[in-house]
């Protein structure tokens, strides 16, 4: 395939391999002839990192759409998870990273907390898509138990990111000030 440095991860099948050159980003599949499945023909950021980080204040539609901030949608160009978070919040995964955390949390379970864990998580877990604009459907139920109004925050969370009710996050933030607690770098 070349050598295409950091621009280049491999992904799903053998010879497949995601390809981000911050013109564009696409899937490239081993030939013969070598294919680029263009994904995105303008600009993306090329960050350098996996990580989801910041914190961002955005809205949901009428339509229960909300835009991905635009740091975060290289990372989430094939698709992701949105489930319950741990809290009143959402979580969003990165296909990838939510088939990882998933075999994470699965290990080491016996079988009923492992059927409660599943009943729990992947019912209420829905693909989601970005659509041309870098929005993002959040289902009616999952806005529901999140309890989610039109004004929310999107936290980065290293290897996700969580949607919070923007009063709620505050909330949360305070109480963590509160509690003190020290940072460690």
């Amino acid at each position: 395939m070349g050598n295409f440095g950091e621009f280049v991860r491999l992904v799903g099948e053998e010879g497949e391999a995601f390809l981000n050159t911050g013109e564009y980003s696409g899937i490239l599949r081993k030939g013969p002839p070598l294919q680029l499945i263009l994904r995105r023909s303008k600009k993306v950021a090329v960050t350098g990192s996996d990580m989801f980080l910041g914190e961002h204040e955005h809205t949901i539609d009428a339509k229960g759409r909300m835009a991905v901030p635009a740091k975060f949608r290289v990372q989430m160009d094939r698709g992701g998870v949105i489930s319950k978070g741990m809290g009143v919040c959402l979580s969003v995964y990165t296909m990838q990273g939510w088939e990882e955390k998933s075999a994470e949390l699965a290990s080491g379970k016996s079988s009923d907390e492992l059927r409660d864990f599943e009943r729990r998580i992947y019912p209420s877990a829905s693909e989601i898509e970005l659509d041309g604009q870098g929005r993002m459907v959040i289902p009616a139920k999952l806005r529901a138990y999140a309890e989610l109004g039109t004004e929310v925050t999107v936290a980065g969370v290293r290897d996700h990111f969580e949607i919070w009710d923007r009063a709620s996050w505050q909330s949360y933030q305070e109480k963590l000030e509160a509690e003190g607690g020290t940072i460690p770098f």
